[in-house]
């Protein structure tokens, strides 16, 4: 398998694209102006303890105060957890200084997540000073490579207490780069509390790298050969970065003013990834909704229609769902609790295997995942850890319209809302007429209509329906009148 990382700068935006033998894996993009702090390192202030939720919000510069919980302030909470080593308390009071690390971006309604548990991710081990923890990555399963791992960097812990986990580039790796990167960290970590004791107040201390350096410490490993860049100052500062710190010499092509994502069928692709319906290869669909709880996804027939025997068809249709979602969930970067409805299967095996497939796909995901068995509803419930912004919500922006329900309302209960204001409007005996102004579509919808019927009640009212292209097709503005004369134009038209 070859791979490549495709990296496309543009003054007001970025992103990065990862191939596989042609095939896009994963997509990364940020907005020139988008604060991401995901991994920043911070000197917070406590402003509040919580003690009955074992918690506390800390200011960190920020416009919402970041959430630090005890129970779930751990990089890998389920491994270390069997340490004996999660805690279950916060030995903070208010006005406590301490340094602690985003770990989840903030929303439109919670501030960021915050552990006080550093870890620093490279490309061999993630460095935890704070952890008496060594582990090893759960894509690496031969057996004498994970304890030859763990015995290696048990003994190459830069001081007491510290913990070390060693990604999957690590089972390549040769040990001196390995070592160098644990003293570069090593390092790192002793300048941020150099600079934590310095700070007079909060500060962020350090910070995780902009999206094409940090995507691409994460995606290079040994299958990928080149990387392209469309910008040739940031395919210079790559070669520095590749040689310096990640002591890579894959190959950096530049192809400078190119649309490298259009070149190479990503652009499309990635077009795709904004809808919520996602067709299958044969026929079949996907629809992916977002709640502020969970991610729903549900798998149709739609246009597949198999062969005679329904449920060898629903089985195949599954399968192929299973691996489909896989690859979205990897895509579109959705993160935290993920609830999967079937097609109804009446043999258990088949059951077993539709998870199986979706397990087996998923362990290729960077990010960790959890799938649980299917239940008797046809139902899987499956977790991915959440890292960074899911895609949808980069380029996609609230409907000025609708207000984010992606709906407009309807002519006739818009025109209900319309008479209710009236209502109102005319209940003051001194308010003789009124202008409403609607879009051009409600517009004509209503002066076509016979819409008089529903002003029997305003007698001796005026009321003038008109266009006006500043009004969105879920609203109307009214403009009330007191005296004989009204000023309109001539394409108003009389409802009343």
């Amino acid at each position: 398998m070859k791979s490549k990382i495709l990296v496309d700068y543009e003054s007001f935006m970025c992103s990065v694209a990862l191939l596989e033998d042609g095939v896009l894996k994963e997509f990364y993009v940020e907005d020139r102006d988008m604060e991401r702090i995901s991994g920043n390192i911070y000197k917070g202030r406590v402003v509040n303890v919580l003690p009955g939720l074992a918690s506390a919000f800390v200011d960190i510069g920020k416009k919402k105060n970041g959430f630090l919980a005890a129970a779930d302030m751990l990089e890998n909470r389920t491994v270390l957890a069997r340490s004996g080593q999660l805690p279950t308390h916060l030995s903070v009071e208010e006005g406590d200084y301490v340094l602690v690390q985003a770990v989840k971006e903030p929303t439109e309604t919670k501030g960021p997540r915050l552990s006080a548990n550093i870890s620093i991710p490279g490309r061999y081990v993630v460095y935890m000073p704070t952890v008496d923890f060594i582990g090893v990555s759960n894509k690496i399963t031969d057996e004498p490579t994970r304890e030859r791992l763990i015995e290696f960097l048990d003994k190459s812990r830069p001081r007491e207490g510290c913990g070390l986990i060693a990604r999957t580039a690590a089972k390549d790796a040769h040990k001196s780069d390995i070592l160098d990167e644990i003293k570069y960290f090593a390092s790192m970590y002793d300048r941020i509390l150099e600079k934590y004791a310095a700070a007079e107040g909060v500060e962020r201390l350090s910070t995780d790298g902009d999206l094409i350096f940090r995507s691409v410490r994460d995606l290079l490993n040994s299958t990928v050969d080149e990387i392209v860049c469309n910008s040739a100052p940031i395919a210079e500062r790559l070669k520095k970065y590749l040689k310096r710190n990640l002591a890579s010499s894959v190959k950096v092509t530049v192809e400078d003013r190119t649309d490298i994502l259009k070149k190479f069928g990503v652009l499309g692709e990635v077009e795709n990834l904004l809808y919520s319906k996602v067709e299958l290869e044969s026929g079949g669909t996907l629809i992916i909704d977002h709640t502020e709880a969970l991610t729903v996804i549900d798998v149709n027939t739609a246009r597949y229609i198999g062969d005679s025997d329904r449920e060898q068809t629903v089985f195949d249709i599954n399968c192929e769902a299973a691996r489909a979602i896989a690859r979205q969930l990897r895509l579109r970067n959705i993160g935290g609790m993920v609830v999967i409805d079937f097609i109804d299967m009446q043999d258990p095996l088949h059951n077993e295997e539709v998870v199986e497939v979706l397990r087996r796909e998923t362990s290729f995901d960077r990010m960790r995942t959890r799938v649980l068995p299917m239940t008797e509803l046809g139902l899987v419930q499956m977790t991915r850890k959440k890292t960074g912004a899911e895609i949808g919500s980069i380029l996609l922006q609230q409907c000025k319209a609708c207000h984010g329900t992606a709906h407009v309302v309807s002519p006739n209960f818009l025109m209900r809302k319309i008479k209710a204001r009236l209502i109102d409007i005319f209940n003051d005996s001194v308010c003789t007429a009124a202008v409403v102004a609607v879009g051009q579509d409600m517009f004509e919808r209503l002066s076509k209509s016979d819409w008089q019927l529903s002003f029997d009640g305003f007698d001796g009212k005026v009321v003038y329906i008109v266009s006006d292209a500043e009004v969105n097709e879920n609203s109307f503005r009214i403009s009330a009148k007191s005296g004989p004369i009204l000023s309109v134009p001539n394409s108003a038209y009389l409802l009343a």
